[in-house]
């Protein structure tokens, strides 16, 4: 009951105080448009973990109800040429969870819609860029369908609870993708990234590579399936200062747990490869209908990774599966309830056979206060089981003495 009046306490406060206020230009001619979007979120807890032991066995403390760090979004889209076939997009971090206080860049890009006015004479480019896109910056690698389902920073709207996955496939990179045209029953992309949040110049660093299918068997039903690769064992582990892929490391938007499971940039999340000659896939199924109250999301994944090891000394394998389930229920326009299951296994850590596995349980709602403010509430409980003895993941965590943690996250987010 103590927990219970301290989250109502929290969420009160939330609802206060947690409006904001955003003003917007929009530049409209006939050759450019120009858009800015501003998003901010606060987010109150009462969390509190449980069995948690740090490498040295030291058990971590106790954790108090509080409010978590404000963050904020700004994001910035233009569309460019006689026909918009030009389209480039940036945004920055006002304040996350890795930089509270510091404004840095996440995502910088250019899309290639059509063929540019001053390009128009070099005729082959109409009939590929009559089929295509081509993307090429800093952006957001199109892995799974988790995008549409999670918070980014601030972008908490499209998450129909607070948390994100518990394995939460997320990284922004540099590269380039080709991919089909949106509004048809079948698309595809493939790309290729340096696999790092950031330039990388080791020597023997691999090249990640990136595919995708989509589906849709009919209209409300959405299915695809990724595929990841990327081989960087010629050169050290990152931890030794060589590379390693980030798919599931370099999450830069954090997530939404503050200083459980020992903290850090995703608290509670699983981390499950090194990155270093890895691959993954994964499957996505949404069905999302206007005109029925109930929209589900599901995915299925594995990673492996086949040499954590680098190019140092021998070739231990690293092997996870992860799926996740979610459920909502529109009740009105204006209100809703919501849940979500996602697990991840293991039979291989650190080169050794195990039996691990992860649960993290979601159940909550959200109401709209105004077209652009949502309140969300949401009740989570994680826990580790089936650990070999010795066994360790994120931040040095002994898995092993099953962690768990479980609480209230409440949430007020605005968007414009």
């Amino acid at each position: 009951m103590k927990t219970l009046r301290i989250a109502l306490l929290l969420t009160l406060a939330l609802t206060i105080a947690g409006s904001a206020m955003a003003q917007i230009k929009l530049a409209d001619t006939d050759t450019q448009k120009l858009f800015i979007t501003v998003n901010t979120v606060g987010t109150a807890q009462t969390l509190n973990h449980t069995n948690v032991f740090d490498s040295a066995g030291k058990p971590l403390a106790k954790i108090e109800p509080g409010f978590q760090n404000a963050f904020g979004d700004l994001g910035f889209m233009g569309k460019f040429g006689k026909k918009q076939e030009i389209e480039v997009v940036f945004d920055l971090y006002l304040s996350s969870r890795n930089h509270p206080s510091t404004t840095y860049g996440n995502e910088g890009y250019m899309i290639l819609h059509g063929v540019p006015e001053n390009l128009e004479n070099l005729k082959f480019l109409a009939p590929i860029l009559g089929r295509m896109d081509i993307k090429a910056g800093h952006f957001l690698v199109d892995f799974g369908d988790n995008k549409d389902h999670r918070s980014n920073n601030a972008i908490v709207q499209k998450n129909p609870l607070v948390g994100n996955f518990v394995v939460d496939p997320n990284i922004v990179s540099i590269g380039m993708q080709l991919s089909s045209k949106p509004g048809t029953r079948f698309g595809w992309l493939v790309g290729a990234n340096n696999g790092t949040t950031t330039e990388d110049w080791n020597v023997g660093r691999g090249f990640a590579v990136n595919g995708k299918l989509i589906y849709y068997p009919i209209q409300p039903l959405r299915a695809s399936v990724s595929y990841m690769t990327a081989n960087n064992s010629d050169n050290p582990t990152k931890a030794a200062g060589g590379s390693a892929l980030q798919m599931f490391s370099g999450n830069r938007s954090g997530e939404r747990y503050a200083g459980v499971m020992g903290g850090g940039q995703a608290p509670g999340d699983v981390f499950p490869q090194a990155g270093e000659k890895f691959s993954a896939g994964q499957f996505d199924l949404t069905y999302d209908d206007a005109g029925f109250p109930v929209k589900l999301y599901g995915h299925y994944g594995r990673t492996q990774d086949q040499d954590i090891n680098g190019s140092a000394a021998g070739t231990p394998e690293e092997t996870w599966n992860y799926y996740a389930g979610d459920v909502v229920y529109k009740v009105t326009p204006a209100l809703y309830a919501a849940a979500r299951y996602s697990a991840a296994t293991t039979d291989m850590l650190n080169g050794r056979e195990t039996g691990g596995k992860v649960n993290r349980i979601q159940v909550g709602g959200g109401f709209w206060l105004t077209r652009n403010m949502l309140m969300k509430v949401e009740y989570v409980t994680q826990k580790y089981s089936g650990f070999r003895e010795g066994d360790m993941v994120n931040n040095g965590i002994q898995a092993w003495r099953d962690p768990e943690f479980n609480g209230l996250v409440a949430e007020v987010s605005f968007a414009f």
